[in-house]
């Protein structure tokens, strides 16, 4: 993994202040952008609620962003960009060949989905079967309770899980990238594996 820029989160920060928050769509995020976000979110959230940023080391007084006090960058458990909660890129960024690439036929029994079903929404009311899900992965979704079931799935898979989607049947990453915008899966390990694949449509250029 590439080392840690601390000036570039601290030039993403001045510009998230510049501009009021606003999501860049002009490039993937890099680990440095995320950090930036989720100092300047998480400051003006507990100054919202009436609470001291500074105190908690979060913000534009923190260490990370002011360079001023005690260094003591270290991450515990999953990396922030795991945990942080975020969408990936837009659709039209998964429209080429790699994010659009199918392995295999699909699975006449869809038995990953099936078991990942059965797993993951085993309290779930009219539970869908594997080739229901497959359905709403490959085909979208037809309405709320649809997107419910989709996005609790999502939400609760493991990112190891995550390639195994398009080993075991047929999907691409554009499909499951399209499910997570449509069903408003903000899950940050899900969006930094999808955009690896991500690619800056020429629109865009």
């Amino acid at each position: 993994m590439p080392s840690f820029n601390l000036n570039e989160v601290r030039r993403e920060f001045d510009r998230l202040d510049r501009e009021k928050g606003k999501i860049r769509n002009d490039r993937i995020p890099t680990r440095e952008d995320l950090h930036a976000r989720w100092h300047w979110i998480r400051e003006n959230r507990m100054l919202k609620n009436g609470r001291n940023p500074a105190k908690h080391d979060i913000g534009r007084k923190s260490w990370i962003i002011s360079g001023k006090g005690e260094p003591h960058f270290k991450e515990e458990g999953p990396l922030l960009e795991h945990r942080f909660r975020y969408d990936p890129m837009p659709l039209d960024w998964f429209d080429n060949t790699a994010a659009r690439k199918i392995f295999r036929d699909p699975d006449p029994e869809h038995g990953l989905l099936e078991h990942m079903c059965a797993k993951h929404l085993a309290g779930w009311r009219d539970r869908p079967s594997g080739k229901e899900m497959f359905r709403m992965l490959r085909e979208g979704t037809a309405n709320e309770d649809e997107r419910d079931v989709v996005r609790e799935l999502l939400v609760d898979l493991y990112p190891e899980v995550y390639p195994q989607l398009r080993r075991r049947d047929a999907l691409s990453i554009w499909h499951i990238a399209r499910a997570a915008l449509e069903c408003d899966v903000k899950r940050g390990a899900l969006s930094w594996w999808l955009n690896q694949f991500a690619v800056k449509p020429e629109s865009n250029l």
